[in-house]
């Protein structure tokens, strides 16, 4: 067999696993997940290390990866992505002096931040000669904390990825899949719990990257407070359950941050191992509240209503940003979206999401692009489908440096 590469995804309500083959067409070996408790990872920063270190203990423990050695990735408020046009130099005087060449472009020292650029190609400005790049500056203590718990789940760190060009590796459509009479770019939109990644690409190449701090758990906040439900109600409200009653939390108050819970996964499925994916898709069948208080059969249409009225203002976020792009980029255009991530499971979201923009929408399809050797139900194919692809991009090599 090929030799396989592990990317392991740190999410703000689980941990990710996928060990990839590599290859002309990548080969999913194996993937799994655990669940994180709340407050662990906040909007995409490790808050508790030795608990996520606990976590990937108990993840390589249960899916069979035996190599510790890993790609990881960040996705955050605190990493800025920035096509700039520098003087020309050698790469590696360019390294050399990029702390003091990008400060004025970046919101944080540059001393307290990782920084790294991807080569885009030279142009000449008024006769002198540029190079164009693109600059990743990530928070150093929000890395060092990554890194503090794969080490201490004695993981050994092969490098770090920003999980957009992750799931664009994954997901994206290059050369060899693109109709080249198309026009535009692609933009890949991954909804997580907390952070949502916008990347737009032009057959592989990053454009332009932003990371709004929403997701999944915003429509969960805003169906606790529309229904009167704990966050927990909600969260499986919104993900298809049923219930004869509903545990009523009283007026709806603001949650705070810290601690807060954010969607846990469900358990994995009657005869799915434990080290696979679990279905994202409850049961159906109407159970009883967790508290038991009684009241009426949740209604599915004013759950569904109320979650896409949320979502209305996630998209207008979405379209926003990619108008910005296209202003901010001469002759820049959007060909079509795709959209990966635990939050685009919503129902009706993809509908919302081609009624407001003004492009094809779609689903990334990962297990187009690389074959899954993962035996899974239909419906937990369509979750991991979902979710794996930061995990999965982490794992294929990048064409060229990052």
């Amino acid at each position: 067999m090929a030799r396989t590469r592990i990317g392991v995804d740190v999410g703000s309500t689980a941990v990710r696993v996928a060990e990839v083959a590599s290859g002309d067409v990548p080969v999913i070996v194996r993937a799994a997940q655990v669940p994180l408790p709340p407050g662990v990872v906040e909007a995409g920063e490790v808050r508790q290390p030795e608990a996520v270190a606990e976590a990937l203990r108990e993840l390589w423990s249960k899916s069979g990866v035996k190599s510790k050695q890993v790609h990881l990735g960040v996705g955050n408020q605190r990493v800025v992505v920035r096509e700039l046009a520098l003087p020309w130099l050698p790469e590696k005087e360019l390294r050399d002096t990029l702390g003091f060449q990008v400060q004025e472009f970046i919101p944080m020292a540059a001393d307290e931040a990782v920084l790294d650029f991807d080569p885009l190609g030279e142009m000449d400005q008024g006769g002198r000669r540029m190079v164009r790049i693109l600059l990743v500056a990530a928070h150093k203590p929000m890395v060092h904390a990554l890194v503090e718990a794969a080490l201490a789940a004695k993981l050994d760190p092969q490098g770090i990825d920003l999980t957009p060009f992750a799931v664009t590796r994954a997901v994206g459509t290059e050369d060899a899949g693109l109709d080249l009479d198309s026009i535009g770019d692609e933009a890949i939109v991954d909804i997580g719990a907390q952070v949502t990644s916008i990347c737009v690409h032009d057959r592989g190449v990053t454009r332009f990257v932003r990371m709004l701090p929403s997701g999944g758990r915003d429509i969960t906040l805003a169906l606790a407070s529309g229904l009167g439900v704990d966050e927990d109600v909600a969260e499986r409200l919104k993900r298809g359950e049923r219930f004869t009653g509903i545990a009523h939390a009283g007026p709806a108050v603001e949650s705070p941050a810290d601690g807060a819970a954010a969607g846990r996964l469900p358990a994995p499925a009657d005869g799915l191992p434990t080290d696979t994916l679990s279905s994202d898709t409850m049961p159906t069948d109407t159970v009883e509240a967790p508290r038991g208080v009684p009241g009426g059969l949740s209604d599915p249409a004013e759950v569904r209503a109320l979650a896409l009225t949320r979502a209305g203002s996630f998209v207008d976020e979405v379209r926003s940003s990619l108008e910005f792009y296209t202003a901010q980029m001469a002759d820049a255009q959007i060909g079509r979206v795709l959209v990966v991530g635990g939050g685009s499971r919503l129902d009706g979201l993809l509908e919302l999401l081609q009624e407001r923009l003004p492009v094809p929408v779609d689903r990334g399809r990962l297990f187009e692009r690389a074959k899954s050797e993962i035996e899974l139900s239909a419906e937990a194919s369509a979750e991991a489908e979902a979710v794996l692809s930061v995990a999965v991009g982490l794992a294929i090599p990048a064409r060229g440096p990052v």
